[in-house]
């Protein structure tokens, strides 16, 4: 009698046992699918930031490295002050060559003496006597009212090559061969300017 009635309860608990091993089981499977969705939502954000930041990159600009400085800017720089002063050279002379008409009056009544002018010397298309004038290499340079035509060479950072006078340093004179005229250099420079003055006695 006790042994049925000890198989009856037992066969009352294993429907509950199994119950609880089925629940726990259910409870495992779901705390490993939280987790696991929680890890892929973490990877998930993850991987969008990366993307984020690689779009981010790909969308700025490029910017290419500054060029090499070869010398061809300070080249180019020097080039232009050199132009800039044969410009202001040449303004120069022009003015000087409008103003040799004009004399000087010593007095309101005195009457004004045009300088004498030797019709076979050279008046126009010509540099002016004893005026600053800019010189560039193997040009010829005409001489008002003289017999001079000054023709250049070689310029180099302080000399200036003559065909008539040689070889001048700077801030020197030579006599220029075949005339009473003599030529000074003021200043030479190596990009091939040189600023040079024609006297004649």
């Amino acid at each position: 009698m006790r042994r049925y009635r000890r198989l009856v309860l037992i066969d009352r608990v294993i429907p509950f046992l199994a119950a609880l091993v089925g629940l726990v089981a259910l409870a495992g499977a779901v705390t490993v699918q939280v987790n696991a969705d929680t890890k892929t939502r973490a990877v998930a954000d993850a991987v969008t930031e990366l993307r984020s930041a690689v779009d981010a990159a790909s969308a700025r600009p490029v910017l290419a490295p500054p060029p090499a400085d070869d010398g061809s800017a300070a080249a180019i720089a020097a080039l232009e002050e050199k132009v800039a002063a044969l410009e202001a050279a040449l303004a120069e002379q022009q003015a000087a060559v409008a103003a040799l008409p004009a004399a000087a009056v010593p007095g309101e009544t005195a009457a004004v003496q045009p300088a004498e002018i030797d019709p076979n010397l050279p008046t126009t298309d010509c540099i002016p006597l004893g005026t600053r004038f800019m010189v560039i290499p193997n040009e010829s340079f005409p001489i008002c009212q003289s017999t001079v035509v000054l023709k250049t060479g070689m310029i180099t950072d302080d000399t200036v090559t003559f065909d008539q006078a040689g070889l001048v340093v700077e801030t020197a004179s030579a006599p220029i061969a075949g005339s009473s005229c003599s030529v000074i250099v003021f200043t030479a420079d190596s990009a091939g300017f040189a600023e040079v003055r024609v006297t004649c006695t």
